[in-house]
């Protein structure tokens, strides 16, 4: 695999992949097994030919194979480049033939500069109400960066509200929760704080049994609309606002001893 990184003139930067076929066949084999229980008319479930397969299912086995290749080669060349990337890797050019080179253009806003406060500054008691609420505050008033439209635009189409013009409340509510959980990966990454694959699916089991649906299929939502990394995000949050509730109670304990 090979990369090379494009800046233009807007907020985007891009990243152009290549990949030799041999290093993409075996997800290829992958996608087409998963289509093996298929039901087609004149075979039995698990008894169709390879061949007809690919034949049948070639435009979902190119379209699942195309995104997980740029998921999978937009990582590792992000990871190579030392970027930092804010949002999802977006597939804007996409090359996927069988047998052939793999080729795409991935866009993404680059992470903005998060300069974080003394953790020591984010003082609170229990007077101050919900000390979690206190907390968030404290970072969004002591952490100030800029964030592209089209993020909160994004994030307001997952919610609920009909405010979704700038400057209403709904957009700013929308930009202060990406703000924050931008804020609080930050901080983990400080404190070496993270959530692993264990706590994962720990939730997912809950969020299954809440939503009333197995774990494979919930997992499967999760995996195609980007809804994994947003789910792991939210633990990390959780995480470390724990962390400095704590922290906080700690050091309030620490300044009526001295």
């Amino acid at each position: 695999m090979k990369w090379e990184q494009h800046t233009s003139e807007d907020y985007y930067q891009r990243l152009q992949i290549e990949a030799d076929w041999p290093e993409l066949a075996a997800d290829y084999d992958d996608v087409v097994s998963r289509h093996t229980r298929s039901r087609l008319p004149g075979f039995r479930a698990g008894k169709i030919p390879r061949g007809v397969i690919e034949q049948r299912f070639h435009s979902e086995i190119s379209a699942e194979l195309a995104r997980r290749a740029a998921q999978r080669f937009g990582l590792q060349a992000v990871r190579e480049a030392g970027i930092k990337v804010l949002g999802p890797l977006e597939a804007v050019e996409v090359e996927c033939v069988k047998g052939c080179p793999f080729r795409v253009m991935l866009r993404f806003w680059p992470m903005p500069q998060i300069d974080l406060p003394d953790l020591g500054t984010l003082v609170g008691t229990d007077a101050d109400g919900d000390l979690r609420d206190h907390i968030s505050l404290r970072l969004l008033e002591l952490v100030s960066f800029d964030l592209p439209k089209q993020l909160i635009q994004a994030e307001l189409d997952q919610s609920d509200t009909d405010e979704t013009e700038p400057g209403s409340p709904g957009w700013q509510a929308a930009g202060d929760r990406l703000r924050l959980m931008l804020i609080l990966k930050q901080i983990a990454l400080q404190e070496g704080i993270s959530v692993d694959a264990t706590d994962l699916q720990e939730r997912i089991a809950a969020k299954a049994v809440e939503f009333e649906k197995t774990i494979k299929e919930l997992q499967a939502e999760l995996e195609k609309g980007g809804g994994m990394e947003r789910l792991k995000d939210m633990l990390i949050a959780e995480s470390v606002l724990e962390y400095l509730m704590e922290k906080n109670m700690q050091d309030n304990q620490t300044r009526r001893n001295v």
